[in-house]
Parts: structure tokens; C-alpha cells; sequence
């Protein structure tokens, strides 16, 4: 006798099932603009234009999970800024509790096995003057397929499930898991339990360690020492200061121990 399934979590009021889209937050923008209520997960077998921060692109073949979620939060602007890291603190508790893999997090937004990226995540914001109207948070995570599958440089920084469990998952499965760890990230964010969740999610970054990061402009180099309350990351200069680098404008070239 099959087991039922399990009913979706709170975060998944309606769900889009996709087959080839250029991208789900596009997709999930538009029913945002709609009118769309938050909870509205668009998923996609494929992407054709996925892509992460700084429009860089993300490939996004077959048997991954690709998907974003609306969300229209009453949040002010330091527990928004918190979002990109509460979301992959949300995908490795998923990936810990289905599988039982080690997992890493890279400041702000990847997750990570062995230093090699498995999910990434865009953070997206609408604004109409002060006020936010909505977020996507979009999630990719690399599942059943092998990482030589993807174009080099992207392939030898990366790995999937299937490389790192050999064998394929159930992809509804695993969807369902991350939104509802994401839902318990979410409440706890919404109920002003952000430093909580950040400090979790610095356990997972492995500080302090050496980094060396882009950020308007100018490279900084020194030692990543932790979490600010909003989630910007402080680096420790080799003269003693202590610099406060935002997530939306900054980005890790290289982490090192």
C-alpha cells in the first residue's frame, strides 16, 4: 500500500508546475504583478535563462530542481536584507535531514559540499517608492544529473545529488522539504527571531576565515569574522578594522580557511 502523501507545506499555497521556462522568477514575477498571493511556487524542469546575482548566468538542465517562491512580506529593511541567508540556512536543513550530507554555507546565498556549490539563490525585490510589494526567492539545486553536464568553469566548482548520494531523488520530495524548512525559517523571521536564524547559519560559514571580496568597486581582503545583524558580512582588516560589506552589493572571490 503507498503511503499518502504528505500535504504541502504553508509556504505552498499554489503551486506551478512548469515544463521549459526562461526563468521561474520571471515567471513568478508576472504573478506577482497579478495579484498572485504569497506562497505561489513556480517550478520548471528547465530553464533557459536562469540566472543568479549580478546577472550572471545559471545553467539549469534537467533533472534539477528549479523553482521561486512569491512571497509579499511585512518586513522592514534589516530582516529583508537577511532573506538571501535565512533561504540557505533553509536548503541545507533540507539537505541534512533527507539525506544526511555535510553541508557548507558561502556567504551570502550558495550551499555547499566539500567547497563544491549545489544550490544557489536569487533574492528579488519590488518596490513601489519605500514601500515592498514582493519578493521571489528563487532556489536552484543541482539533483539528478552529473556535474561534467554543465560548462566549464561552472562544472568543476559544482556537484549534484546524484554525484554526492549516486543515485537520483525524489525531486517533489525534496521540494516539499526545503519549503517547509523554508516556512519554519520564515515564521521565526516574521515573529523577530532573525539573529537566531543568522547565527545557525554562521555555523555553517565556518568563520573566522580569510576572504577576499569585490564590492563597489574595490577589492577588500582580511579575515571574515561573522554575521552582522542585518547579514552583512564583517571582515577584519590587517590593520585591526572591521568593515561591513552588504550582500546586494558585494561578492565573495575567494574563502579560504
Amino acid at each position: 500500500m503507498k503511503k499518502p502523501k504528505r500535504p504541502p507545506p504553508p509556504l505552498c499555497r499554489k503551486l506551478v508546475k512548469l515544463d521549459v521556462v526562461s526563468s521561474t522568477n520571471d515567471v513568478a514575477r508576472q504573478l506577482a504583478e497579478a495579484g498572485w498571493p504569497e506562497g505561489t511556487v513556480v517550478v520548471a524542469a528547465e530553464q533557459t535563462a536562469g540566472r543568479g546575482r549580478f546577472g550572471r548566468r545559471w545553467e539549469s538542465p534537467r533533472g534539477g530542481l528549479w523553482f521561486s517562491v512569491l512571497l509579499r512580506p511585512a518586513l522592514g529593511p534589516e530582516d529583508i536584507s537577511r532573506l538571501p541567508i535565512v533561504a540557505g540556512l533553509a536548503v541545507a536543513r533540507a539537505l541534512r535531514s533527507s539525506f544526511g550530507l555535510e553541508i557548507e554555507l558561502k556567504w551570502p546565498n550558495d550551499v555547499l559540499i566539500e567547497g563544491k556549490k549545489i544550490c544557489g539563490i536569487l533574492v528579488e525585490t519590488s518596490f513601489t517608492g519605500s514601500k515592498l510589494d514582493f519578493v521571489i526567492l528563487g532556489i536552484g539545486i543541482n539533483a539528478n544529473f552529473e556535474p561534467h553536464e554543465l560548462s566549464e568553469p561552472i562544472s568543476s566548482c559544482s556537484t549534484t545529488l546524484r554525484a554526492e548520494l549516486g543515485h537520483d531523488v525524489d525531486l517533489e520530495a525534496l521540494l516539499f522539504s526545503v519549503l517547509r524548512e523554508l516556512s519554519a525559517c520564515y515564521d521565526a523571521l516574521l515573529s523577530g527571531r532573525g539573529e537566531e536564524l543568522l547565527r545557525e547559519a554562521e555555523e555553517l560559514m565556518g568563520f573566522p576565515r580569510m576572504a577576499r571580496v569585490l564590492s563597489g568597486g574595490r577589492e577588500l581582503v582580511g579575515l571574515a569574522i561573522g554575521l552582522a545583524d542585518d547579514g552583512s558580512l564583517l571582515v577584519k582588516s590587517e590593520d585591526g578594522r572591521v568593515e561591513k560589506v552588504a550582500w546586494w552589493e558585494a561578492t565573495v572571490i575567494e574563502l579560504g580557511s
